[in-house]
């Protein structure tokens, strides 16, 4: 083992910067070679056990190919998502319950916060070396998806308090089966779809590793891939079969309830029994509570929007996913990086202003600015492509309108533009508060994505109103 005198020459060999670690810094894109490097890191990390790091740099063509491809997948499901959703509001359950569509976003959010953040985090600990053995792997599997399902069954009993709150102050009455088969339908869906997309997202980070494809790059965009559509599906099916006999089935359904709230006692129990799961248990939920309310706000504004223009129901579901899917692998890289070359409360590289410039996110010669413009130019041709398949399925062609498109692709660049901004800032922020930005940036980012998407989205057909636009003609 080198002395540490020895390492900190072969750490100015490759920089002049200084590291807080040990007095040099570590530019994005190098990896220490150093065992005594690793060991420091290693009794200042979040993720315990011996590091695997990998010292390949990767290349922009790479980075690339391995996020677009996903990004693509990950756009069918959300267009998927939206024509559903189209189409949904025009069946029983949303026309007897319309406050359910205040928790379309808040729900699809919740998917988006927990799967990304579950992603963020397994890709940190694959890229760490920490998903190699079986036992590694069955240890992540069995404690990230309880972790999942606690935060799935307590965030979306929220999220549906804050929506019969909301319908109340509305002025509408309160009905006890109304409260109940509305919290039952949120609750259900969010353990269900969880559980389905959070091991799909642990054999994904697994795989990953095995092909040496960076986890980062694809995890994050494949979580969105089925889960928008999942978890849309299970909100209607749920929704419509606990609606029909509301009334009749009360005290069943108060019943099963009362089970669905208690089991998220034993998944803590079980989550609490790792390190990791652990610490997220203790310091993970103002996140994505947080994130729920801001989600939330994005469901009562798409809900007013809804009313004013139906056709808003087609695109809200793209545009906010795409804004949350790139931002999310970008606050993966982030938080990776962090976890690599920093110590918990202190930045590896520059002081936390640094990264409060704008300018910074896009123009700096760093590898992170890089992809962030890699990013960003993705979001225009992944946009048409959507916006094209949207209106090969759902709407004729000859109402195509080129305003409009001009209009949507200015709204989307300029959402994604500023949630890449808020990632460079935030997860530094956070990780200078001594918390994890894998667990904590995501679910803030995506939400933001959502609030960002309902608004924006909002002004793109305010604006198209004011030249007697009448919206699309859907074809049914």
């Amino acid at each position: 083992m080198k002395s540490q005198a020895e390492t900190v020459t072969l750490l100015h060999k490759h920089s002049d910067l200084s590291l807080s670690l040990v007095s040099s810094t570590l530019p994005i894109g190098w990896f220490p070679e150093s065992d005594y490097l690793s060991s420091i890191l290693e009794s200042a990390a979040i993720y315990p056990g011996k590091r695997n790091f990998t010292s390949k740099k990767e290349s922009k063509t790479s980075f690339a190919i391995e996020t677009f491809i996903p990004f693509l997948l990950a756009g069918v499901g959300m267009a998927g998502a939206g024509l559903l959703l189209d189409r949904a509001t025009n069946w029983t359950f949303l026309r007897e319950m319309p406050e359910a569509m205040i928790l379309v976003p808040a729900l699809l959010g919740l998917k988006g916060n927990l799967e990304m953040t579950l992603a963020s985090r397994l890709s940190t600990m694959a890229n760490l070396g920490l998903m190699d053995t079986k036992a590694q792997q069955l240890r992540a599997l069995i404690s990230n998806v309880s972790l999942v399902q606690a935060q799935a069954i307590v965030v979306s009993f929220g999220a549906a308090l804050l929506t019969i709150c909301t319908f109340y102050v509305e002025g509408n009455g309160f009905h006890l089966s109304h409260v109940i088969s509305l919290t039952l339908i949120s609750v259900l869906t969010a353990v269900v779809a969880s559980l389905i997309l959070s091991t799909l997202m642990v054999i994904i980070a697994i795989v990953a590793r095995k092909v040496h494809i960076n986890p980062d790059n694809i995890a994050t965009p494949l979580a969105a891939t089925t889960g928008d559509v999942t978890t849309l599906a299970f909100l209607i099916l749920f929704g419509t079969w606990i609606n029909q006999n509301r009334e009749e089935n009360l005290f069943i359904y108060t019943v099963f309830l009362g089970l669905l709230l208690s089991s998220s006692i034993i998944w803590m129990i079980i989550a609490s029994r790792n390190t990791v799961t652990n610490e997220v248990l203790k310091y993970g939920w103002f996140a994505i509570m947080a994130g729920m309310v801001i989600s939330s706000t994005g469901g009562y504004i798409m809900k007013g929007s809804h009313k004013k223009f139906p056709d808003v129901a087609l695109f809200q579901p793209v545009i906010n996913g795409v804004g949350g899917n790139l931002v999310a692998v970008q606050a993966s890289r982030i938080s990776t990086y962090l976890h690599k070359f920093g110590k918990m409360g202190i930045l590896p590289a520059n002081s936390l202003l640094t990264y409060f410039n704008p300018l910074r996110t896009f123009s700096c010669d760093e590898d992170e600015s890089t992809q962030a413009v890699i990013l960003l130019l993705m979001c225009v041709p992944g946009h048409i492509i959507f916006l094209l398949l949207i209106f090969a399925v759902e709407i004729d062609f000859s109402r195509f309108n080129f305003i409009f498109l001009f209009l949507y692709l200015v709204v989307g660049a300029i959402q994604v533009a500023l949630l890449l901004y808020f990632c460079q800032f935030l997860s530094r922020l956070i990780w200078k508060m001594k918390f994890n930005p894998d667990n904590n940036s995501i679910p803030i980012l995506t939400a933001l994505g959502d609030l960002l998407g309902s608004i924006l989205l909002l002004v793109v057909f305010s604006i198209l109103s004011l030249s007697n636009f009448q919206g699309f003609t859907v074809t049914n």
